[in-house]
């Protein structure tokens, strides 16, 4: 099974690395299944609450349950996810100056083992919600098909690639609404799509700037290029905030300053300290994470006390 994660358009490596240290064992081997399933990444998954919030409901407690069970699915999910991409991707990684320190490209994680507990963490996974929550679990289906796709096939096309991305932050948005049974604003969702954009169109601008080789599609962008894009995302974004802000809920408006200075701050952050390739570092931004605080309790006066 794991001759399906040999890429042609990788470099003639040896696709298995034979490690001078002996397999992982215990303690040390959940370390290195941790570390391969990226759990810095899953703030990503933090979308999913988004539903309980701006549906008025982020203080029925009765609601909250399903909306962490459907969170903690899909950190597994994505976690697993991670891990296949890993195998496929091992010998590019391990020309990459930060990637080589993964697990399974280092040699300290074997392709087997890693791909035998992601097999298990997917099934696990889709075998609960299937018996919890169905709609979810068609969610978690959809995404795992997607990302696959991506995994295998669709991440070698530029513009593709970060279109799939952006699906599958709407599709956790949609999980998080379906599982409480709410309604979500259509341009929320637009939103989250396009504030994927502005990740994704930083992070490409990162790796053009400091890993042009890390990733096939990079050769069919260019700086400009993706500047232009990342110019046009912010843009639409805002746009579409303040249209949310506008017709769904005015009193809205007034986090539209938080709103905006957060995404200015973000790219701003990508041209002069190339925070794009690792967006979770704007968390240790000081002027960002004070401003996601003015923008979240701004937000949920709104949302709660001014509606009353």
């Amino acid at each position: 099974m794991l001759a399906l994660f040999r890429n042609s358009h990788m470099p003639p490596m040896s696709f298995y690395y034979i490690s001078a240290k002996a397999p992982p064992t215990g303690d040390a081997l959940l370390k290195e299944l941790m570390q391969s399933m990226r759990p810095f990444q899953w703030y990503k998954n933090l979308v999913i609450f988004i539903g309980i919030t701006f549906s008025y409901n982020l203080f029925n407690w009765e609601m909250w349950p399903r909306v962490i069970f459907a969170f903690i699915m899909f950190c597994l999910i994505s976690g697993s996810i991670y891990i296949i991409n890993d195998i496929k991707d091992v010998d590019r990684d391990r020309l990459h100056p930060k990637k080589r320190f993964r697990p399974i490209a280092f040699g300290t994680l074997s392709s087997r083992t890693a791909l035998l507990v992601s097999i298990l963490l997917l099934s696990i996974s889709l075998l609960i919600s299937f018996f919890v929550n169905r709609p979810l679990c068609y969610i978690e289906l959809l995404y795992v098909f997607i990302n696959l796709l991506y995994t295998f096939y669709l991440k070698y096309f530029a513009l593709i690639d970060v279109i799939v991305v952006a699906v599958g932050f709407v599709l956790r948005a949609v999980a998080g609404s379906l599982v409480i049974n709410v309604y979500i604003s259509p341009w929320l969702i637009l939103c989250v799509f396009l504030m994927s954009f502005v990740l994704a169109f930083g992070k490409r601008q990162n790796e053009l700037l400091t890993a042009s080789s890390s990733r096939d599609c990079l050769s069919q962008y260019t700086e400009k290029m993706v500047e232009g894009l990342l110019n046009i995302s912010v843009s639409m974004l805002l746009m579409a905030y303040a249209l949310y802000s506008f017709y769904v809920d005015t009193n809205m408006m007034i986090t539209l300053p938080f709103a905006f200075y957060g995404v200015f701050r973000f790219v701003q952050l990508v041209y002069l300290k190339n925070f794009g390739g690792e967006a979770e570092l704007i968390l240790k931004d000081s002027a960002s994470l004070a401003n996601l605080v003015l923008w979240t309790v701004s937000a949920i006066v709104v949302l709660y006390e001014v509606r009353a």
